[in-house]
């Protein structure tokens, strides 16, 4: 008889909403029935009509993980009625991310149009982003969904060739067992933490495609090859991290001691305006009369000749 799902768990936890897995999870071509449901999911709670089937236009592949220093974070579909998709995962908060949002939307709408063909031709995408992190912090509800409507009239809707879905993980605490977008996103918060627990149970009886999904991450723990790249992955994005703190610090730094030459600058230039001779100005400046005297002579530049000059005696 065959173990139980939440038996057959590994040690080795990989955190379900992580780049590699869930585009493991959401973007290979035999995954495709977990990818519907779950957009069929996002679909019914907003009340847009339901799809039955796509085509995963940048399916995963696991060699190109290896190859890129950034994995791609979306996943780019095409439904058979013609609606075009954009899922993606987001762990972190990043600058300008609604912009970023409205870019991958724009270049979704945009490239389905090839050269010389009209604008009959364009249909309806939909960008579908999952959140770790709260983005509308004023708002209590989990899912939201923007589109373009009239001020005034909301009702008044100019088209539905543009949908944009956020559906944020840290809001959700209340789950509905029965409902097919909470059963996915508790899935997404919960997978791998504990083998008892009474929720994913009901969830995985429940679902036969979040079933599915938890073979997929057993199976995904278990192979040494994804395991590699999954560690291989998150290596990468520490030392990347580090180096953008490394390289920000150094800019502080920088920044530091430009502001305390600039002071020492200001102050030069004060006190030879009142006609102070370089000698009392050195005096209280911690430079030679000649250093001094240089920084005059060079007006507006004598910034740059101070920290020069320090550079080069250092």
């Amino acid at each position: 008889m065959e173990a139980p799902l939440n038996q057959m768990l590994t040690d080795f936890y990989v955190k379900p909403t992580s780049d590699i897995f869930f585009r493991y999870l959401f973007g290979m071509e035999e995954h495709k029935p977990m990818l519907i449901d779950f957009i069929n999911g996002v679909l019914k709670d907003s009340g847009f009509p339901l799809i039955t089937d796509l085509e995963i236009k940048n399916p995963f592949n696991l060699q190109t993980i290896y190859n890129e220093k950034e994995s791609i974070l979306d996943i780019k579909a095409k439904s058979v009625d013609d609606r075009w998709f954009d899922v993606e995962m987001q762990n972190l908060y990043r600058a300008f991310f609604m912009e970023r949002v409205l870019y991958y939307w724009a270049s979704m709408y945009r490239e389905q149009l090839g050269e010389g063909e009209d604008y009959s031709l364009l249909r309806p995408a939909m960008c579908i982003n999952i959140l770790d992190f709260k983005m509308f912090k004023h708002v209590n509800r989990h899912h939201l969904c923007f589109m373009l409507r009239e001020k005034d009239m909301p009702e008044l809707m100019l088209t539905d060739h543009l949908a944009l879905h956020f559906l944020e993980l840290p809001k959700i605490t209340d789950y509905n067992v029965e409902k097919t977008i909470d059963m996915w996103l508790y899935y997404l918060k919960n997978e791998g933490l504990s083998r008892e627990d009474k929720i994913m149970d009901t969830i995985l009886k429940n679902n036969p495609h979040i079933a599915s999904a938890r073979e997929k991450y057993i199976r995904f723990t278990q192979d040494e090859h994804m395991r590699e790249a999954y560690e291989s992955h998150l290596k990468w994005k520490r030392d990347h991290k580090t180096d953008i703190n490394y390289a920000r610090r150094e800019g502080e730094e920088i920044g530091t001691v430009k502001g305390m030459y600039n002071e020492k600058y200001q102050t030069i230039m004060r006190l030879s305006r009142l006609n102070l001779n370089p000698q009392d100005i050195a005096a209280g400046v911690g430079l030679t009369p000649e250093q001094v005297k240089a920084v005059i002579d060079a007006g507006d530049k004598g910034l740059d000749l101070l920290i020069g000059d320090d550079a080069t005696r250092h």
